[in-house]
């Protein structure tokens, strides 16, 4: 059979096409994963008690009327990030973390895991800043800070049991390999396909597959511990 001959493209082709193919992810998909990204950013934020702020507002001022220079910094640090991790339970992120935890208790996860990881719908890498502001350490961590992860090891359920055990970190984890936590995922098998109800199959299909594996790892570690 008789080919074609093969010629290199036209830089001027690549770049129109490039170009083409971006505005149609931006104005498809960029526009499902910014209003995403706002829902998640307002169930995070609201709402704002005022009475948060006067408490840790008040707590900074004693600080600084006791201490000064470094220890002063710090400690307005520790407080700043005591008062995020305040507002972010009383918000609508925090309070449907405790709605939904005993659907996500048989995983080993409390309210604090629970709402890390609906924050983290619209990207996966989310989680670690949730985590961070949840336990007081910031949401920017640092992976050279031990901070966050000596939290989480003394992270405990009020009978005294650890939160995140091997088998419930194990389980966490095939949690995230198998589910569809990437809003630009789903947005793009909805343009590719012309239909939420192919998007909506693929993030029910391997969110359900994550569970599943998530609870059968940590009640086969729970058993045998």
């Amino acid at each position: 059979m008789e080919l074609p001959p093969y010629r290199w493209p036209r830089l001027r082709s690549v770049v129109l096409r490039l170009v083409e193919r971006m505005r149609v992810f931006l104005v498809r998909a960029g526009g499902i994963i910014f209003t995403v990204a706002v829902i998640v950013w307002a169930l995070a934020y609201f709402p704002h008690p005022s009475a948060i702020h006067h408490s840790h507002e008040r707590q900074r001022l004693e600080a600084a009327a006791k201490l000064s220079g470094d220890a002063l910094t710090k400690e307005r640090q520790e407080i700043d990030n005591q008062e995020a991790a305040a507002f972010l339970e009383q918000s609508a992120l925090g309070r449907m973390g405790k709605t939904v935890e005993p659907l996500f208790s048989p995983l080993g996860w409390d309210w604090k895991v629970s709402a890390a990881v609906i924050a983290s719908f619209p990207a996966r890498e989310v989680v670690i800043a949730v985590l961070g502001t949840i336990y007081s350490v910031g949401s920017d961590v640092d992976p050279a800070d031990n901070s966050l992860s000596n939290r989480l090891q003394n992270a405990s359920w009020p009978d005294g049991r650890k939160v995140f055990s091997f088998s419930m970190a194990l389980g966490l984890m095939l949690f995230y390999a198998f589910c569809l936590q990437c809003t630009a995922t789903v947005a793009i098998i909805k343009r590719e396909t012309n239909s939420w109800r192919w998007a909506g199959f693929a993030w029910v299909y391997m969110t359900t597959i994550g569970y599943l594996s998530a609870f059968m790892c940590f009640q086969f570690g729970s058993s045998v511990a």
